[in-house]
């Protein structure tokens, strides 16, 4: 390791300090004029620099150009890299059209040799057919006057044969017809039967509902036990209550009922529109 001397180092220093103060230097503006107030000022006294510490920057500066200098090398690389790539890239297309114009040939080449295979082959298969043509028409005079001999019978036998298959038809239709009619008829019996007992069971369902919300909003007193009132009720599609009418009844009993009604607003109700038609006017026997 190289040992500076002080006077050496301090050299340094200046020159380096000089250096720093000159680009901070604004050239352009005027100079200022540095007034120095003697009374406060206190000489500096020189000290000796840390030779460790010159050269632990002098170290930093090094480090920092070898950085530098690889990252440069870094980048030099990889413009060689991409250059690289891109004219494998090239060869790779060169070799990709390559292959395409010789494929192209070659299906040019097939496409011409099945096309003069085609051509010989139909040009074999129109000799044979006109030679075939001639024993064809000879052979068809004679078959043509037996088919007709034969179309003539045949014809008669089908014209009989489709008039009893029209007459048979024709009966197997009515009775379809008649056997479809009461099985349909049945089938309508048997869903308006299932139709009335769902909505005669839903109204029941909806009833006792009515009669539990109504019960659950009455206020009960012992000296209603045994009294009862019949109360009409009018309701909307949503179970809104739209009229309460006494039609008699013990008079206490009837003020609680219609008064538990009021209470209970809005009353259990069918989205059907039979079952609500059945419970839009309900006459409930209210009672203890």
């Amino acid at each position: 390791m190289y040992k500076f001397s002080p006077i050496f180092i301090s050299i340094a220093l200046h020159i380096i300090l000089g250096g720093l103060l000159a680009l901070s230097v604004d050239f352009h503006s005027p100079p200022k004029q540095i007034e120095l107030n003697t009374a406060n000022f206190t000489p500096i006294e020189a000290t000796v620099v840390d030779q460790k510490a010159v050269n632990d920057q002098l170290k930093r500066i090094e480090q920092k150009k070898q950085a530098e200098k690889q990252k440069e090398l870094q980048k030099i690389r990889d413009e060689q890299r991409r250059k690289a790539e891109a004219e494998q890239r090239k060869r790779d297309i060169a070799a990709k059209e390559k292959k395409r114009k010789e494929d192209a040939k070659r299906q040019k080449q097939a496409a011409a040799e099945a096309k003069e295979k085609k051509r010989l082959a139909e040009e074999k298969a129109r000799v044979e057919e006109q030679q075939k043509k001639q024993r064809e028409l000879e052979r068809r005079a004679a078959e043509e006057r037996e088919r007709k001999a034969r179309e003539k019978r045949a014809n008669e036998e089908r014209a009989k044969k489709e008039a009893e298959r029209k007459k048979r038809e024709e009966s197997e239709l009515r009775e379809q017809e008649r056997l479809m009619q009461e099985q349909l008829e049945m089938e309508q019996s048997s869903r308006n039967q299932q139709r009335q007992r769902q909505v005669l069971s839903e109204t029941e369902k909806y009833t006792a509902l009515i009669n539990a919300k109504i019960d659950q909003n009455t206020y009960k007193d012992d000296s209603m036990k045994g009294k009862s009132c019949r109360i009409n009720i009018r309701l909307s599609s949503s179970g809104f209550v739209i009229q309460i009418r006494t039609l008699g009844g013990d008079k206490v009993v009837c003020v609680a009922g219609e008064q538990a009604i009021r209470r209970a607003g809005e009353l259990p109700m069918s989205s059907d529109p039979q079952v609500y038609n059945n419970l839009k006017d309900i006459t409930i026997n209210f009672g203890f």
